[in-house]
């Protein structure tokens, strides 16, 4: 299914594209609980991630061009009741849903037989026979022209608003959620615009895609897949390409302590304002110290300069993920290399024994 969007990608973007490959990246991958009906309680009853379509280089999405989010939801489990699901959205501040119709939502749609092949149903309904079913999906949800671009609803628990994507077809009025079997799944293809650059990481610059899936088994689990969106300057001019990368020479951490490190490095062609180098989500419960020379934030980082910070925290057991960054005010030619990440070996092993008696 790739295959196809990436083809309908190319029509998004400028004239000298179609030789550049376009990708996706994506955020975490995500569950909800649910009660299969033959096998029981399952934490991994549904699962969802988000992803954004992007070009390497010449690093693309840019500011004011429209660039697809893909939202996806597939059943693992299978609960008596069924489950229907209930498909929000939250684009980042700075960002707008498009309403065009030639680039309009897309709807994709994977059968109950498990096979991988996912039929569009943005424009055409299609039925599900899978194990002798009947089971109609249709009513692609497009945005108004004016106004919001989909109703507006409250999220639980504080969580703000979000636009709700809902079910639109007119055989089954009032029907505004999406039903979803065992092994079945869902792609929306989302198109975007961004009046600002967005680093890739930032919690800011997240889209969010809060989820409820409604099964009848008294869970009726809600789920907030995201992904920070990266969108480079419109500017044809860089200003300054910041990276973070690996230290030539990695310094060893503190005794009784895990460490790694990130360098941050201005390849120009003009200084950098404003530079922060550091860590994100560092995990607080491992009592993180972080150390850079020379200091961040610094108030500009000259061409072919580079700061040096790193970060030791309590042993662990197996491996944690550990992302550097890099950041500035100034206009940064390329944000796909402002995040350094580092599979971090923790420094404790669990021995596990057979019998008792090794």
């Amino acid at each position: 299914m790739r295959q196809v969007l990436l083809l309908f990608c190319f029509i998004l973007l400028p004239d000298g594209v179609l030789a550049q490959q376009v990708l996706w990246r994506s955020g975490p991958l995500m569950y909800t609980p649910a009660y299969d009906f033959t096998l029981g309680y399952m934490p991994n009853g549904t699962g969802y991630y988000v992803s954004q379509a992007y070009i390497a280089s010449p690093p693309q999405p840019e500011v004011n061009q429209v660039f697809y989010v893909s939202v996806v939801m597939n059943g693992i489990a299978s609960p008596a009741a069924g489950r229907l699901m209930a498909f929000h959205f939250i684009p980042p501040a700075g960002t707008s849903i498009v309403a065009n119709a030639a680039t309009p939502v897309r709807c994709f749609y994977r059968a109950m037989d498990g096979s991988s092949t996912q039929y569009e149903f943005t424009n055409t309904a299609i039925t599900d026979v899978s194990f002798g079913a009947s089971l109609r999906i249709f009513g692609c949800p497009q945005p108004a022209a004016s106004g919001n671009p989909y109703s507006i609803v409250t999220l639980p628990n504080g969580n703000g608003n979000a636009y709700f994507l809902d079910r639109r077809d007119p055989q089954r009025p009032g029907q505004t959620t999406w039903p979803l079997g065992s092994q079945a799944g869902y792609e929306f293809l989302i198109p975007l615009v961004s009046a600002i650059t967005m680093d890739g990481f930032s919690a800011a610059y997240r889209a969010y895609a809060p989820i409820q899936s409604i099964q009848g088994d008294g869970l009726d689990p809600w789920t907030y897949p995201y992904l920070a969106l990266q969108v480079s300057p419109a500017s044809a001019t860089p200003v300054a390409d910041l990276q973070a990368g690996p230290p030539t020479t990695p310094a060893p951490p503190p005794p009784g302590r895990v460490g790694t490190q990130v360098r941050c490095y201005n390849a120009g062609p003009n200084v950098a304002q404003n530079v922060s180098c550091g860590f994100n989500n560092l995990p607080a419960e491992l009592h993180p110290t972080i150390s850079c020379q020379p200091s961040s934030p610094q108030a500009s980082l000259a061409v072919g300069s580079a700061m040096l910070c790193g970060v030791s925290l309590d042993r662990f057991i197996g491996f944690r993920t550990i992302q550097g960054f890099a950041a500035t005010t100034s206009v940064d030619s390329n944000l796909g290399n402002n995040a350094h990440n580092v599979n971090l070996f923790g420094g404790l092993t669990v021995q596990v024994f057979g019998s008792g008696f090794e």
